[in-house]
């Protein structure tokens, strides 16, 4: 179907002939033939509104001109979808619906600016509180509906998840550009700071809820070999929380420095920050190797990562090979010669950076995420500290120097003027 205002439209005028149903017979469950089409609407707001959130760019109200009016446009149409979502009669029973909350959530997050980061967190919340109430209302009826509901609560959890990660990604990588362009005061960085760390600690918490769910339905019920009217938890539902997760945890390692430093007590029931620094790399570990869980096809041929899936996990690797070097990460995969370096040294390191930096066409497959991209001088810091504090004592060159010789692995390299605010900010000369 082409996504556009017609189709909105149908669905708005489809869910007030819902409501006069329910205004007609205010039963407790709804006429089987409403109960299929809600079945069904459900996953048509999910879709659609999915749809629209791939056409809104990242901080498209910066970027303006025809990207902020193709997103403003994109955007609108999925405040129309999440409102025909909150609008349907019975709701429980279009469960898949919670999904054009999310987009509306992410598509707020999208703006990159701190209404929007805020505007993303109440919407969640708002997802995870119908989400319950809908589980209340179809216990005891047909399971499909829990499953359905447990399901879609997986992509409500990585919704999360994502804009914890979201938030932190452009505030670090973008802190430089924010003092100039009047979005924050060197004095806010301790602000910042502090809000980053509490949320992504609830994101990966989330991104765990998350794997523990899919653990649970594979087990209940199987995980299915495409997404269906029926089912939406794929076989390889294991490797986009998997990631998520230990993203998160990876960008909380550096903040610890800082939380410590202002007196902040270790998360969890760990009685020092060393203490919770070396649970943040369990858990990471952790998450991982559900990334790298076997995945095969109903024939028994092995179900292979996606391109995006494989930059996602050399960048992973890279991370930890920046934070705690030294480390061992063993992996299973082949994709790469790089993967077989399960010791993350120097070695490691160039070896990834490579990959990362130039593919078989020439063309620069991804950035080095955050790690590659931060300008905010406490997570400089903390990102040397932990180097430090959680490297295995040999011989890595400096964090700062790497960011120099692999500048291209900047998420915003291509942008005028960035390399000599890099170099501003790391302490480095021209000729470095």
């Amino acid at each position: 179907m082409q996504v556009d205002e017609t189709l909105v439209g149908d669905v708005e005028s489809d869910v007030d002939e819902y409501r006069a149903v329910r205004a007609r017979k205010p039963t407790q469950l709804p006429p089987d033939d409403l109960t299929i089409r809600l079945w069904l609407m459900g996953w048509l707001l999910y879709e659609t509104s999915w749809a629209l959130l791939r056409r809104v760019s990242p901080a498209f109200e910066v970027l303006g001109g025809a990207q902020q009016e193709e997103s403003e446009a994109a955007i609108a149409l999925i405040v129309r979808l999440a409102d025909a979502a909150r609008r349907l009669p019975w709701p429980e029973f279009a469960p898949r619906a919670l999904g054009a909350i999310r987009s509306q959530a992410l598509a707020s997050s999208k703006r990159d600016t701190k209404r929007g980061y805020d505007d993303a967190w109440v919407l969640h919340r708002e997802g995870r509180v119908k989400y319950l109430s809908y589980k209340e209302s179809v216990t005891g009826a047909d399971p499909r509906y829990l499953l359905a509901l447990d399901e879609t609560l997986l992509q409500l959890a990585l919704g999360e998840t994502g804009t914890a990660c979201r938030t932190a990604e452009r505030v670090i990588g973008r802190w430089s550009e924010g003092l100039d362009e009047g979005l924050w005061t060197p004095h806010d960085e301790t602000r910042w700071m502090r809000r980053m760390f509490r949320e992504l600690c609830d994101g990966a918490a989330g991104g765990e809820e998350a794997l523990d769910l899919v653990a649970r339905i594979e087990h209940d019920k199987g995980l299915a070999p495409e997404v269906s009217e029926e089912r939406l938890a794929m076989a390889t539902a294991y490797r986009n929380p998997g990631i998520m997760t230990a993203r998160a945890l990876l960008l909380l390692m550096p903040m610890c420095t800082e939380m410590e430093k202002l007196r902040w007590r270790p998360p969890g029931d760990h009685k020092s920050w060393a203490d919770a620094r070396e649970d943040f790399i369990v858990r990471f570990k952790r998450a991982y190797d559900a990334i790298e869980e076997p995945v095969v096809h109903a024939d028994a041929n092995p179900w292979p990562l996606v391109a995006d899936h494989q930059r996602s996990l050399v960048q992973l690797r890279l991370n930890l090979a920046l934070i705690a070097p030294g480390r061992s990460l063993p992996s299973r995969l082949t994709f790469d010669p790089c993967l077989k370096m399960d010791l993350l040294d120097d070695r490691a390191l160039d070896a990834m950076s490579h990959w990362l930096a130039e593919s078989a066409d020439g063309k620069k497959r991804g950035d080095a995420n955050v790690i590659g991209s931060a300008t905010m001088p406490s997570y400089i810091r903390g990102i040397e500290a932990c180097r430090a504090r959680l490297g295995m004592g040999t011989a890595q060159e400096n964090y700062r120097q790497w960011r120099s010789q692999w500048y291209e692995l900047d998420r915003y390299s291509d942008e005028p003027g960035r390399r000599i605010r890099i170099e501003q900010v790391l302490g480095l000369s021209a000729e470095s």
